[in-house]
């Protein structure tokens, strides 16, 4: 059931993991988890701008007026969700096997991840998606790839012909993720969403462009 957010709508969620990812549940998940509040004074909840959509009962995620999902990023950004308090970092998961990597530049790559305290398989992949969520990068004589993996699915955060750049990104992205995990050089900062210092009136319009032209 999809409905619209209002500012009635005080609600406590949470989540484990990423904030690329953008289902959350109203379950209190135990100590390892993020929790969020619905802020109900923001102008695009009471301006009616944002849906609201259950997932399997307990879970729910939002939704542009477009319909198109907001990631838990998206949210702090735009002010609908403000975090309650930083998670308890969760304990190193095991490592998974990946497809193997020849190329030279591939394998500085991996092994500058690896410098970085994440782990293969799990916080990133080279090459074939593998692990439940992580950070991936892919590229052919097009372009370079740099992808997040969820639920099954892998979403592009970003392409470029530039294999500097995607490597920048890739590894950013991929610190991220392992901080949520209690691991590599991000462990212990929260993660920036940009507006931090945005008017009320600057949010809105950025989230009016994302609605014209999908930014």
């Amino acid at each position: 059931m999809t409905r619209t957010l209002t500012a009635h709508d005080d609600l406590e969620l949470h989540r484990v993991g990423y904030e690329r990812g953008d289902v959350l549940v109203r379950t209190p998940l135990g100590p390892v988890a993020h929790r969020y509040r619905v802020d109900t004074t923001s102008p695009l909840v009471v301006d009616g701008l944002v849906r609201l959509d259950e997932v399997d009962g307990d879970g729910v995620r939002f939704l542009d007026t477009n319909l198109v999902p907001l990631t838990v990023r998206d949210l702090r950004r735009f002010r609908i969700l403000v975090k309650v308090a930083d998670a308890v970092r969760s304990a190193p998961g095991p490592s998974e096997a990946v497809e193997s990597v020849t190329a030279p530049d591939l394998v500085d790559l991996r092994d500058d991840a690896l410098d970085n305290g994440l782990v293969e398989g799990v916080d990133f992949a080279l090459g074939a998606p593998a692990g439940a969520e992580c950070i991936t990068f892919a590229g052919d004589a097009e372009r370079f790839v740099v992808g997040y993996r969820d639920a099954g699915a892998t979403s592009t955060l970003f392409s470029s012909r530039s294999f500097a750049q995607a490597r920048a990104v890739f590894l950013d992205e991929a610190c991220w993720l392992g901080a949520e995990r209690g691991r590599g050089p991000y462990v212990g900062r929260d993660q920036a969403v940009g507006t931090e210092g945005w008017t009320s009136a600057q949010v809105v319009a950025a989230y009016e462009r994302r609605l014209l032209d999908g930014a």
